[in-house]
């Protein structure tokens, strides 16, 4: 996003965005362990075994150094990153039944992948912005619409993945509320919105991400809508559909390189 905003390079947010994003993964995921059986039994096992805690000690000490060292608009902007960390820890006290149930974040209805799509975008857009001092521009907004949908879009998809876990624990993502067939038709209006709004700022000459970026990104996230199922394998979506998130960043360095 820095190349798009026109932004000068700087590799403290890049390392920032990974390493705060590995704590909330990983505690959601050992959460998920316990309260929400993973359907891959050796992913369950490698949870439940400790290994995410010591990728959370890493990753936090990693990113305590580099905000010690960053500004303080940095610093504020992190505070946003609290989110992510209750996102899914049972913490939300509700009446049910005539006794108290704690709930999380990702257990109301259709939230789930929205909070993680709008999390993401948060972190990408907002901490290169606060390192580089800039302000939120109509560049940036609609720079930060592309890349909402082209995450919630992937996002949602993993949802079709976890259909049956989550139906199950009782999370009502908007895959199991609408259906599959819906959920595709609704991410594929939203990635054509996305260009139609971003094609915008190319004609009003903006700092938004390039016809280069944006078409192929496009052009992978209609495919994988079109072709990924409920019983896709899972090696499909934790190598191709996770590795389509790097599409963005792979184009541009192939830019750069030319």
């Amino acid at each position: 996003m820095q190349y798009s905003l026109g932004l000068s390079f700087q590799w403290q947010p890049i390392f920032l965005i990974f390493t705060s994003a590995l704590i909330p993964y990983n505690l959601d995921r050992i959460a998920d362990s316990y309260k929400q059986k993973i359907p891959d039994q050796n992913a369950q096992a490698y949870f439940q075994q400790g290994w995410g805690w010591l990728v959370i000690l890493i990753a936090t000490s990693i990113t305590a150094i580099l905000l010690y060292y960053a500004n303080r608009s940095v610093l504020m902007v992190s505070l946003g990153g609290l989110i992510s960390l209750v996102y899914g820890l049972p913490l939300l006290p509700w009446r049910h039944q005539y006794r108290i149930k704690l709930f999380r974040l990702k257990d109301i209805p259709a939230a789930k992948a929205w909070i993680v799509a709008g999390i993401i975008t948060y972190a990408l857009m907002a901490v290169p912005l606060a390192y580089a001092r800039a302000s939120l521009t109509l560049s940036a907004g609609l720079t930060s619409l592309f890349l909402f949908i082209f995450i919630g879009t992937n996002a949602h998809l993993f949802d079709v993945r976890d259909l049956e876990s989550d139906r199950q624990a009782g999370v009502l993502t908007l895959p199991l509320l609408v259906g599959v067939f819906k959920n595709r038709q609704i991410w594929s209006v939203l990635n054509v919105l996305a260009v139609v709004l971003v094609s915008l700022g190319w004609l009003h000459q903006l700092s938004v991400p390039p016809p280069a970026v944006v078409i192929p990104c496009l052009a992978v996230n209609l495919t994988a809508l079109r072709l990924i199922q409920p019983d896709t394998p899972r090696a499909v979506y934790n190598i191709c559909l996770d590795g389509c998130l790097f599409i963005p960043g792979i184009i541009v360095l192939l830019a750069n390189l030319i």
